[in-house]
């Protein structure tokens, strides 16, 4: 069984989760009570929020690695917060 380790800069540290299912509902819940712009937010929802993980999934098959980043305030005066997800087999 593979398991992923995620996490976002600044906000939640890297933890190991059993599955891609189990850790995608974690940092949405992060994403989704930050002060995020619509457009972005609507960006990461299709990524990581509910119904949403195919490509991330894809991206984890082919590489071991998917990374986005997370943009949290507005157009003046934002900090940048990357969102970090990788394969990690579990014994």
């Amino acid at each position: 069984m593979s398991a992923v380790r995620a996490g976002i800069s600044g906000i939640m540290l890297p933890t190991v989760f059993p599955s891609l299912d189990h850790a995608l509902p974690v940092l949405w819940d992060h994403v989704r009570r930050r002060p995020v712009r619509a457009a972005h937010r609507d960006f990461i929802r299709l990524c990581i929020g509910p119904g949403g993980g195919d490509g991330v999934a894809e991206c984890l098959s082919r590489g071991g690695r998917w990374s986005v980043t997370l943009y949290i305030g507005d157009m003046t005066d934002w900090t940048a917060h990357p969102i970090t997800i990788t394969t990690r087999h579990a014994p």
